[in-house]
């Protein structure tokens, strides 16, 4: 897995998982989640739209199986 740094003020890097499907994403407050069950089209758009929090907000948080990590 390869880390994506982010300009965001909510989020500094993604990383993406493709064999289980994991989406990591670690936050400017220093905190990593994992996200289960992801699809890769999600990831890669992720990547690339304009407002990450706003994505994130909208299609992953509260939608996925998520765990902290650090």
């Amino acid at each position: 897995m390869q880390r994506q740094a982010m300009i965001s003020s909510k989020i500094k890097f993604i990383g993406y998982y493709p064999l289980e499907k994991i989406l990591e994403i670690g936050f400017v407050n220093s905190s990593t989640f994992q996200y289960v069950g992801v699809p890769e089209s999600i990831y890669n758009s992720f990547l690339t739209v304009q407002s990450k929090g706003r994505f994130f907000d909208g299609v992953i948080k509260g939608k996925f199986l998520c765990r902290k990590t650090g």
